[in-house]
């Protein structure tokens, strides 16, 4: 399309439009709103010039969040654009959100616009927030602008939440660009910078992450140990189990100790066992659950953890037990963990069920609580086996989109959709 005849559409499109050129800054929100609906791509072209042209940020924010709504890839190139210049932070933060939008739809979007820029905070933006899906490819030009961002943009916030953007849409081709704003020498006075790097080098779970991870456990911030340590676990860097244990051996910090044995707790590394054997009687019931989920991973000898199931009181350490029975060979206590999914402790034994049908080929073991009389452990079950992600799961949840329970149904809906590649 030649640049004359993309100019007359956009003339054409703002005539019918005229409130996009409105002198009144609500008359222009009320045609953004009005553009902003779900496939509406002829409109892009008419609402990235209103966008170049207008002078509120607010409103620039809300076109930007209209990109989103749209839910169109050739936003990506204008959000881009917008996260590389526009002047204010939270314009920039608002194409971050958009961006993520593309690759993560969130229920509930209906109804006016919301932005970062009027203080709706940002779903991404907080500590539980959504993932991409194994499913879904997310676009190289998407995960370049958002590394540099993380690595450029004059402002630490916007720079944070760049990184986390990276670890929600699972990057690990920024992998190289996260290291090095980790190693950078200018970046050691940028402590929520780094500690947010460190935070997605562990989501992302790549081991060559692994010396870079070690080097910061020597840092004087002690979120930044904390969070290094725990990362090292979720990289599986087994080369720094003894640093991380002599740090929970020598802390005096409550938070680092935590950290660094649920670290040591998902390196697999056999160097560990003794201390996980000292622990798993600790007086310390958090100890004592770590300990479990420790020697579940080594596929220690039952004996131990049979004697300390008998003696066991509290809810999530006979999880953690019952998590080693069965990686230990133990299949009854299957039974354990699927009931334990509707108890208050059902993200804990979640994780645990993942784990197992995942990497310790129990996946056919699960199929049966699908049958269970509880709709919960139904609903839940069916959850897990979408987290899995094996395809072999597709044809046992596809049945439980005839479920009775509507809850069960919708997880099923879910599910498959995770299992479609």
């Amino acid at each position: 399309m030649s640049h004359l005849f993309s100019t007359l559409l956009i003339s054409v499109f703002l005539l019918q439009n005229p409130a996009l050129d409105s002198v009144s800054p609500k008359e222009r929100e009320a045609a953004i709103e009005k553009l902003a609906v779900l496939g509406n791509v002829d409109a892009i072209p008419a609402l990235l010039e209103a966008y170049k042209k207008e002078p509120k940020s607010d409103l620039r924010a809300e076109i930007l969040a209209g990109f989103a709504r749209i839910r169109d890839k050739s936003v990506i190139a204008p959000l881009a654009e917008a996260l590389r210049t526009d002047i204010d932070k939270d314009v920039r933060l608002q194409a971050i959100d958009s961006l993520l939008r593309l690759y993560i739809p969130i229920e509930g979007t209906s109804g006016p616009l919301r932005t970062i820029f009027n203080k709706v905070r940002s779903v991404f933006f907080v500590a539980d927030r959504p993932m991409v899906g194994p499913e879904v490819t997310v676009d190289r030009a998407t995960t370049t602008v958002l590394a540099e961002s993380m690595q450029k943009d004059f402002t630490d916030e916007v720079r944070v939440e760049a990184a986390r953007a990276l670890g929600s849409l699972k990057a690990k081709d920024q992998l190289p660009a996260l290291i090095a704003v980790l190693e950078d020498p200018k970046n050691r006075e940028h402590s929520e910078v780094r500690l947010e790097v460190i935070h997605t080098l562990g989501i992302l779970r790549d081991i060559s992450a692994g010396p870079a991870l070690e080097k910061t456990l020597r840092d004087k911030d002690r979120d930044i140990v904390a969070q290094a340590a725990m990362s090292l676990g979720l990289v599986g860097y087994k080369e720094a189990r003894p640093a991380v244990e002599d740090l929970f051996r020598t802390s005096s910090d409550r938070m680092i100790k935590r950290r660094s044995i649920e670290g040591i707790a998902l390196m697999r590394d056999p160097g560990s066992a003794a201390l996980f054997e000292s622990l798993v009687g600790s007086s310390d019931d958090y100890y004592r659950e770590l300990a479990a989920e420790g020697l579940a991973r080594l596929h220690h000898d039952p004996k131990l953890i049979q004697d300390r199931w008998g003696q066991e009181k509290k809810a999530n350490v006979r999880n953690a037990l019952a998590f080693a029975l069965v990686t230990a060979g133990q299949d009854n206590y299957l039974n354990d963990l699927a009931n334990a999914l509707d108890t208050r402790q059902d993200y804990q034994v979640h994780v645990y069920l993942v784990e197992l049908g995942k990497f310790e080929g129990k996946l056919p073991e699960l199929y049966r609580y699908l049958k269970s009389r509880n709709p919960k452990v139904r609903a839940k079950m069916v959850k897990v086996l979408g987290d899995i992600g094996d395809p072999a799961a597709r044809e046992y949840v596809q049945t439980m989109t005839d479920d009775s329970d509507v809850t069960v149904v919708r997880e099923a809906v879910a599910a498959l959709r995770k299992l479609t590649k």
